[in-house]
């Protein structure tokens, strides 16, 4: 059978049920692999499809421009419209509906672009894929593989899995056909696809509504009327907050529903206000690009004309008459002192401690994020965030999930290979009641990679774990653990096989003196982040010849936390690699004060803390290591060390906005002292008196209480005095941030005037410490004091 014969016939199936199609041209001949894919299309064009199309190719690599010269001069005079773009623009075409694409892997299989793009064609369309003989693959890098090498591997130290995983999962699923171009052979047939036709269902607009019917009219699908009916119940100002939850998976016009329903909403408030301010944020700008297009489009048939302001290419805000919506980062949302409704896009990949705060600062609240899909993030979040919603007590809570796809019919059978390829709908092995038992038993194995990756069961709960438990998952996160070298996972697993704990684990260090050279002269040090910091921060080439593992992500299954599995798992790893011989194990996340008492209490000493915020998630990066030999721990000790000394000095700096709690735990004791600065002088003495004991105001103070306060966070704990936790957070608060008085006494969790009451106190305590026999209570300041009657 011709290619030709092979598609016709089955796209011509394909859109009875509005399904797509894929088509896998294998070759090594550029031209023969040009000619069959040509052949497909007039075929896909003689069943009836669509002239819009998408060849998708990487221009640095001589083959691929080969390719797509010869296709494009064979379509040269059909009536095909395609767009020739380089992988690069993935992003940009994301919000584009095209009637086919042509996906050049040969030089590139990177997982995030195929994820991407397997969402841009529209029902009855049909994918061509481009590909070499598995064996001719394995024998040379694509360009994702390449960027996973580090300097302590070669090319042939990084793995095919990835490739392999591919090949196979066009095997095993219906709607693939493979077709060998240089030999003009059918490899694989379509196979019979279970077709149900498709009726188009018009959506029913609800007679009488606050939202505008000129915004229900420009809904695809009954989902998001639906949605847009959610959008209503934000019209009156509600005696409880009220919050919105929608989920979907990827291509169900979830972001597109949103920015109608906040278009149709901000216009029905605008009749009762002057002025309606709605806030959208995400992860990601790039996240809230549909939300933001279908915004302008519903405000524009609604009359308006809105005005839009841009940074670097992406939307800030919208503008129309009396309504405003602006972006922000979830971080900088909560800056924001008020809003009338506040919408977060992709609210899986947001920390769950900026979730609360947003929740407990808002009263109409919009949250959306997709289950399975390029985005996903499993039901593990609707669930617990909903569980958080509900018990909070003051929240009206509504939840709506959206099924029916956009773009293609029901069941697809592309998505459904796309999803089972990359795992994008991984989900956990549910709990029963004898596992929950066999945990608090600590009966579990350990497994080595792998028991993991060889069993794809396995493989799909072990990622099922990170995608419910907050983690920002990508397709390229599977490639990277099935083929960079420096890469492996490990898990905790009960008797019956099901996963319970995963960790992915780099292995970083043992560097040659070439890269340790680099390195100290500011290169970059691929893959190495630990031993990057110890040599560019702190100066320490001994440490990057040792050799470690950084704990990648940990996750312990959503059902099972707060039993001990994760400090069992972190006991496992010690184990096996002080059996290898390894020199530490460290670990890198946002600062978060939960997460450092879990790290601090199980051994991981804090050695650097990024010096801003990322600008997506908010959040500082902080790194902890565990030293296993004595050379590690020498170096960590001096690490730590420098840090504490850093920090405290730049809390009123770049760190002003750190919470206490958080620098507490950063500042933790671990056995040994940091030089301190010297005694105060006569003159501070005397004056921290007279604040102490008198009449002295604190600014007059600030210098000395600021020393005194730096020795204190400087000592170990046998050598300061023993303050409370509330007084530590005090001194942090208000003395090394220097914030005014409300606000520290609010990040201090006291009351503003018990914090001046308290501050006085503990100056006393510091003063009898460190100067208890070089000071007296002047008589003057006795006098004072006796006389005020305290």
């Amino acid at each position: 059978m011709t290619i030709y014969e092979i598609v016709k016939p089955d796209v011509e199936r394909a859109r009875e049920a509005r399904h797509r199609r894929l088509v896998v041209l294998v070759g090594t001949d550029d031209r023969r692999l040009a000619e069959c894919a040509a052949e497909a299309l007039r075929a896909y064009e003689a069943a009836g499809g669509g002239a819009r199309g998408l060849y998708m190719f990487q221009p640095e690599y001589a083959d691929a421009n080969k390719r797509m010269n010869y296709l494009r001069d064979l379509l040269e005079g059909s009536s095909l419209e395609t767009e020739f773009r380089p992988y690069k623009d993935t992003q940009r075409v994301l919000g584009t509906t095209y009637d086919f694409a042509v996906l050049d892997l040969i030089n590139d299989l990177k997982p995030n672009d195929v994820g991407r793009l397997g969402g841009v064609v529209r029902g009855g369309g049909v994918y061509i894929l481009l590909v070499p003989p598995l064996h001719v693959w394995k024998s040379y890098l694509t360009k994702f593989q390449t960027a996973l090498l580090v300097p302590q591997f070669t090319p042939s130290d990084v793995r095919h899995r990835l490739k392999e995983r591919f090949w196979r999962s066009l095997y095993e699923h219906e709607g693939v056909a493979v077709f060998d171009a240089d030999r003009g052979e059918l490899l694989k047939p379509p196979g019979a696809v279970e077709i149900k036709r498709y009726e188009p269902k018009r959506p029913e607009i609800p007679e009488k509504a606050v939202i505008s019917p000129r915004i229900y009219r420009m809904a695809a699908t009954q989902d998001q009327v639906e949605v847009l009916k959610l959008f209503e119940l934000l019209y009156q100002r509600p005696k409880r907050k009220i919050a919105l939850v929608v989920i979907a998976d990827r291509g169900r016009g979830k972001s597109a529903a949103l920015g109608l329903g906040l278009a149709g909403i901000g216009h029905r408030l605008r009749k009762a206000k002057a002025r309606v301010q709605a806030v959208v944020s995400a992860m990601e700008y790039a996240n809230l690009e549909t939300l933001l297009e279908f915004a302008i489009r519903g405000l524009r048939a609604l009359g308006y004309k809105p005005g839009v302001e841009k940074e670097g290419g992406e939307v800030r805000s919208v503008r129309a008459k009396g309504i405003f919506i602006d972006v922000v980062t979830p971080y900088m949302l909560l800056k924001r002192e008020s809003a009338d409704i506040v919408a977060i896009d992709e609210a899986a990949s947001v920390p769950l401690p900026a979730l609360y705060a947003v929740h407990k600062k808002f009263d109409r609240l919009v949250f959306a994020t997709t289950i399975h899909g390029y985005e996903g993030a499993g039901r593990g979040f609707s669930i617990r965030f909903l569980k958080y919603l509900r018990e909070s007590g003051d929240t009206e809570v509504h939840v709506y999930e959206m099924r029916e796809p956009i773009r293609y019919g029901p069941d697809d059978p592309v998505e459904r290979w796309l999803f089972n390829a990359f795992l994008l709908n991984a989900e956990p092995a549910r709990v029963e009641e004898s596992d929950v038992e066999c945990v608090k038993r600590q009966e579990v194995v350990y497994l080595k990679e792998g028991d993991i990756i060889g069993d794809e069961e396995r493989l799909r709960q072990f990622f099922g774990i990170y995608v419910q438990a907050h983690y920002r998952n990508e397709p390229d996160d599977l490639g990277m653990l099935l083929d960079a070298p420096h890469h492996t996972a490990r898990a905790l697993a009960l008797p019956s096989g099901k996963i319970v704990v995963s960790v992915e684990l780099a292995y970083e260090g043992g560097l040659d003196d070439v890269s340790i050279d680099q390195a100290l002269r500011g290169l970059k040090l691929p893959g190495n982040i630990i031993p990057d910091r110890f040599l560019k921060y702190w100066r320490v080439p001994e440490f990057a010849r040792l050799r470690g593992w950084r704990i990648v992500r940990i996750a312990t299954h959503p059902e099972l936390q707060g039993m001990g599995l994760g400090t069992l798992m972190l006991r496992k790893i010690e184990e096996e690699a002080r059996e290898l011989g390894m020199d530490w194990i460290g670990v890198g996340f946002g600062v978060y004060d939960r997460l450092l008492r879990f790290w601090i209490r199980n051994g991981f000493v804090p050695i650097h803390l990024s010096p801003e915020r990322n600008p997506s998630s908010g959040e500082y990066s902080v790194l902890l290591v565990k030293p296993l030999s004595e050379r590690a721990r020498e170096f960590v000790r001096y690490a730590n060390i420098e840090f504490r000394r850093r920090l405290v000095h730049s809390l009123m700096g770049p760190y002003s906005d750190l919470l206490p709690s958080e620098v507490q735990y950063l500042l933790s004791d671990w056995g040994w002292d940091v030089d301190g600065p010297p005694l105060l002088s006569r003159n501070q003495l005397e004056r921290l008196v007279a604040y102490a004991f008198g009449p002295m105001t604190y600014e007059n103070v600030m210098d000395a209480m600021y020393m005194l306060t730096a020795r204190y966070f400087y000592n170990s704990r046998d050598r300061r005095p023993g303050l409370p936790d509330a007084a530590e957070r005090i001194l942090l608060s208000k003395v090394l941030q220097a914030r005014p008085w409300r606000e520290a006494a609010d990040a201090a969790g006291v009351k503003r005037g018990d914090l001046m009451l308290i501050l006085r106190e503990i100056a006393k305590v510091l003063l009898y410490y460190y100067h208890g026999g070089s000071f007296e209570v002047p008589l003057f300041v006795v006098g004072t004091v006796r006389g005020s009657g305290k």
